[in-house]
């Protein structure tokens, strides 16, 4: 699942790219430079989908977060940045369709408050 969600961040062009480290394949931020790794759940009961950030690529500044979290927050960075320009109904289809996305590739949710979505 982690794998699965840091894919998908990855994804979120042009604002995040894939990056190999640690022998894995990680989001890496083009803006900050934040690398994002998906966690080893294989010892826990249930995956819950956390994945680690590297702040600004560096190892010993470093966080688990929820995925949902953090891709909930790309997810809002990649609308405002592709819905430039556009209407609002273009910018919610775009931010709807991400979120169906995410959905299908991870089975989670985005969190509501933080990819702007209506509760």
């Amino acid at each position: 699942m982690s794998q699965s969600i840091v894919d998908f961040i990855a994804g979120l062009q042009p604002l995040y790219t894939c990056q190999h480290a640690d022998g894995r394949e990680c989001a890496l931020s083009l803006l900050d430079g934040s690398l994002i790794l998906p966690v080893d759940e294989t010892h826990s009961a249930e995956p819950e989908g956390w994945v680690a950030v590297y702040w600004q690529g560096d190892s010993r500044r470093h966080s688990e977060v929820p995925g949902a979290q953090l891709a909930s927050v790309a997810v809002w960075r990649h609308v405002e940045l592709h819905g430039a320009g556009r209407d609002a109904d273009e910018r919610l289809a775009l931010r709807d369709q991400l979120a169906r996305r995410f959905e299908r590739e991870t089975g989670l949710s985005l969190q509501h408050a933080a990819a702007g979505l209506p509760a």
